[in-house]
This record gives C-alpha cells, structure tokens and sequence, in this order.
C-alpha cells in the first residue's frame, strides 16, 4: 500500500469513508488507517476490511493478508500445510512441524471423514516452528456454499491464518471465520 493512502489530509480518505469502511466513526476510521499502515494492507485491494454489524465494527483480514504481512518479515522461512483426514497420522518433527502420512480417507477425498487442518509456519530466527491445528468441527459452517464445496480450502485456510497470526504476533486483525457475526462476515 502507498504510504499517501492513508496520508489524512489525502483525497483517498473520502473514498475510503465511501466505501471500505463505510458507517464507520472517525475513532473506528483512525484505528482502520492505523492497522492498514501498521500492516501495510491495501485496503483497495481487499486486504483488509471493515465492516460493521448491529453497530459494532471489525476489521479483518483474510489469509492472504495474514501471508502478506509475513512474506514482508525477514525472518518468514516459509510454511506447510495440509488438510488431516480420519486414518492419517501426524507425527510432530524434531523442530516443530508435523509430517503427514495419509490414510485411505484422505487418498479418495472422503469428506465425511475430514478432522481439520494444520500448519507450521517456520522463521529463520526460531528454532522451532509455529504449528496450529484447527479442528473441523470448530469452523465448519454448515449450509454456507462457500463450505459446502470448497470444505478442504477453507479449514486450510483456517489453519494457515491462526498459524501465521501466531508466528508473527499479528494483533488487532481477525479472520472472518473468528468473529461472532458470520453473517456479517460473509457479506464481505
């Protein structure tokens, strides 16, 4: 994002009142400014969000926000990630991450059997890696279409988010999977 975007006195702050983060009070709308330079997230480019719902506001960011904010840390040595199906087994390495072996379930996409997600997001600066397992029965959200027929996309992405929001201390930024309003969320 271009240092001007959030510059006050900058023609975009009108257009980002009108459209980004619309209804938002100029506290709601400084503290938004704030994140997206903190972070360096667009915004524009629906990076970051705001949204408000029954008169309270969140601003939230998605996957990709959490993994741009990391490819911008030095120290991001990457990640791996899968989904876990019933009948695989994870066995947790000597520096933090899991190895998957796949079972039956998992080799012929048997949906019913899927368990979660996990990811290990390694730095160069730690000797072990910052693992997350996410559970499916925490995030799915049944009759949502988006979970109906992308269910292993979105619990990696799950996965994928809490693990780097961990490893790099991202405060103030929800996913929209996190929040209680996930009709609000999905309005995004």
């Amino acid at each position: 994002m271009k240092k001007d975007l959030i510059d006050r006195n900058d023609s975009n702050l009108e257009l980002i009142k009108k459209t980004v983060a619309v209804g938002a009070t100029p506290e709601e709308l400084s503290l938004f400014l704030y994140l997206c330079k903190q972070y360096k997230l667009d915004p524009f480019a629906k990076e970051i969000y705001f949204i408000k719902y029954a008169g309270k506001s969140t601003i939230i960011t998605s996957r990709d926000g959490y993994l741009k904010i990391a490819n911008q840390n030095e120290n991001f040595d990457g990640m791996e990630s899968d989904v876990v199906y019933d009948g695989d087994i994870l066995t947790k390495r000597d520096d933090g991450s899991l190895h998957i072996t796949y079972g039956q379930s998992h080799l012929s996409f048997d949906k019913p059997k899927l368990t979660g997600a996990f990811c290990s997001v390694f730095r160069k600066d730690r000797r072990k890696a910052t693992t997350i397992f996410v559970s499916i029965k925490d995030y799915y959200k049944r009759g949502a279409p988006i979970w109906e027929q992308y269910v292993n996309a979105m619990i990696l992405k799950v996965a994928e988010a809490m693990a780097l929001k961990r490893a790099f201390a991202i405060s103030g930024l929800v996913t929209k999977e996190e929040i209680g309003q996930p009709d609000a969320a999905d309005e995004v």
